[in-house]
C-alpha cells in the first residue's frame, strides 16, 4: 500500500504500531476521536482547567507519535511542558495553530475511517458474547491488536439501535486506550444481551 500523509513519517509508524494493517486501523481511528480530542483540548484550555488541558495534550503527543506525525507529537509536548509550567498564556498563544495542524491531518486520514464491511452478519447473541469475553480477556492483557480486531468483529455485525450505539462506543474506548472504562463496558453489554 502506497500511503503519503504530509507530515507523516510513514516507516516509522509502521513500525511503531506493528503493521501496515494495524497502522491503517490506528489513522482511522485517529480520525474518528480527531474532533472529540480537539474539541476537549481548546475548551479546557478556555476553562482554565490545566490539569485536564495537560493529560489531553499528552495524549494527542502519544498518538502523533504512534502515527508517525513527529513533529506534531514534538509539538504537543510542547503544549504539555507548558501545561505543566502552569504557562497559560504561552499555552493560549501556541494550541490554536498546533490544533490546526493536527486538524489539517483529517482530510488525510478519512479514509482510512470508512466502514469497510459494507455486508454485515446476521445479529448472533452467542457469537457476540464470545467476542466481547475476548475483548475483556485482551483489555485484561493489554492486548491492543486484539482488543481492537475484536471491536471490529462487533462492527460487523447487524444489531438493534441500542446495542449499534453501546458497540460504537466500546469502540471509542478501545481506539482512546481507556482500558478499564472500555472493560466496564463491555461487561454492560454481556448483562445487557
Amino acid at each position: 500500500m502506497n500511503i503519503n500523509i504530509p507530515g507523516i513519517d510513514i516507516a516509522n509508524a509502521i513500525k511503531n504500531s506493528g503493521s501496515e494493517e494495524l497502522f491503517t486501523e490506528l489513522l482511522g481511528d485517529v480520525y474518528k476521536l480527531m474532533d472529540d480530542k480537539i474539541n476537549r483540548v481548546e475548551s479546557y484550555l478556555a476553562q482554565g482547567d490545566i490539569q485536564n488541558y495537560t493529560v489531553e495534550v499528552h495524549a494527542l503527543k502519544t498518538t502523533c507519535r504512534m502515527i508517525g506525525a513527529m513533529d506534531l507529537g514534538e509539538d504537543f509536548f510542547t503544549l504539555e511542558k507548558l501545561g505543566k509550567e502552569g504557562n497559560v498564556a504561552e499555552m493560549k498563544r501556541l494550541t490554536p495553530e498546533i490544533l490546526e495542524s493536527f486538524r489539517a491531518l483529517k482530510p488525510f486520514l478519512e479514509p482510512f475511517a470508512a466502514n469497510t464491511n459494507a455486508g454485515k452478519s446476521n445479529f448472533d447473541k452467542y457469537a457476540i458474547s464470545n467476542i466481547l469475553n475476548a475483548l475483556i480477556k485482551a483489555v485484561d492483557d493489554f492486548d491492543l491488536a486484539a482488543a481492537e480486531e475484536a471491536t471490529k468483529q462487533l462492527l460487523s455485525y447487524d444489531c438493534n439501535e441500542e446495542l449499534s450505539a453501546n458497540i460504537t462506543a466500546l469502540d471509542k474506548l478501545v481506539s482512546n486506550l481507556d482500558y478499564d472504562q472500555a472493560k466496564e463496558h463491555a461487561l454492560e453489554i454481556l448483562n445487557s444481551l
